[in-house]
């Protein structure tokens, strides 16, 4: 019976201590949650950090204070600003072609044609929207040169309404990468179907800068391409 007692004296207090227990790491968790997240729960924390994701805009790199005088040096006659309101317009016309389903939009460029098709075949049956598009910077990422060709990545943080299919809709914050190419001399260019140009008309894949017309359609293509900043890709980050 005295043995009986004593382990009933032991499980009662180790009952106590787990309960204190309990009540300390309770009472820690919700101080932590109430300093950090300003919530009273692990379910309002999440909310929280849900609606914080949405609000906040993606930091993006900006490398203008180290690229944009050589970018001036090389190319004077280039305007950064319309080349940076270019890569937005991009963006915005390749969500739109995702929503509309438009695997084809953006002629120009096999790259961006190719995303466009990946983020389609992505939703299946399912169709997205794209609304509110904002934008909060655009800047340049890199920039590079060699005798043949001359590349510029913009980067933009943005953010829109999102929905796809029957979910809930919610604000995306998110980067997309815009990469300009200029060709200096189209004749050490050898492989031009690695830079997936294609005919700004008909949309054909130029096969040569040899050829002044699109084999195709007839369009006279490559003297737009050699004097002009032709956008070859776009991603998200």
């Amino acid at each position: 019976m005295k043995t009986l007692f004593i382990i009933l004296i032991i499980v009662l207090i180790l009952v106590v201590l787990a309960l204190s227990l309990f009540f300390i790491i309770q009472l820690k968790a919700r101080r932590f949650l109430k300093t950090y997240f300003n919530a009273s729960s692990f379910k309002d924390a999440l909310e929280n950090s849900e609606i914080e994701a949405m609000e906040t805009p993606k930091s993006v790199s900006s490398m203008d204070s180290l690229y944009l005088n050589k970018i001036e040096t090389d190319f004077p006659n280039l305007n950064m600003n319309e080349l940076k309101s270019s890569s937005e317009k991009a963006i915005i016309e390749t969500l739109k072609a995702i929503e509309n389903k438009d695997f084809d939009a953006l002629k120009e460029s096999e790259r961006v044609n190719s995303y466009i098709k990946s983020r389609i075949d992505d939703l299946g049956e399912n169709n997205a929207l794209y609304k509110d598009i904002k934008f909060h910077k655009t800047v340049v990422n890199k920039y590079e040169r060699n005798s043949k060709i001359a590349t510029i990545y913009l980067a933009s943080s943005l953010e829109y309404f999102y929905k796809n299919g029957s979910e809930v809709g919610k604000k995306i914050q998110t980067r997309y990468i815009c990469e300009y190419i200029y060709i200096i001399d189209a004749e050490k260019i050898g492989n031009v179907k690695a830079l997936g140009l294609n005919c700004p008309n008909c949309g054909a894949p130029i096969k040569t800068l040899g050829n002044k017309y699109c084999e195709y359609c007839s369009t006279g293509v490559v003297d737009t391409i050699k004097k002009n900043w032709i956008l070859n890709n776009i991603k998200e980050y």
